[in-house]
């Protein structure tokens, strides 16, 4: 049985947890990036960016949101709440005035 297998901590290992967040310590892993963006370019901008991103992602974390989520809901805000029935795309033919096949050439 699958519920029979250990990992290397002698813990069982259940499918269920392949979806978890990562987590360094108690903070979201994707941080990782604002850290090293902050030790290789030590300057107050990024350490206002990697405060800014901490508390970003404990908020989200608060309000059991992820980082998928928050974008989305982002998005969602900027666009408003008007959703077009007809792709953006389909409002307006493409036209080609400039193909070469209209011109004669007159030698």
């Amino acid at each position: 049985m699958a519920e029979d297998r250990y990992n290397i901590y002698r813990s069982t290992v259940h499918w269920r947890y392949a979806m978890a967040r990562p987590h360094l310590m108690f903070f979201d892993a994707r941080l990782i990036f604002f850290i090293i963006l902050f030790v290789f370019h030590i300057r107050w901008w990024t350490f206002a960016m990697l405060v800014f991103a901490i508390a970003g992602f404990t908020s989200a974390n608060y309000f059991k949101y992820s980082l998928e989520n928050v974008l989305r809901l982002f998005r969602s805000k900027l666009v408003g709440p008007f959703r077009s029935a007809v792709a953006y795309t389909r409002l307006r033919p493409m036209v080609d005035y400039g193909s070469d096949a209209l011109r004669r050439d007159v030698n």
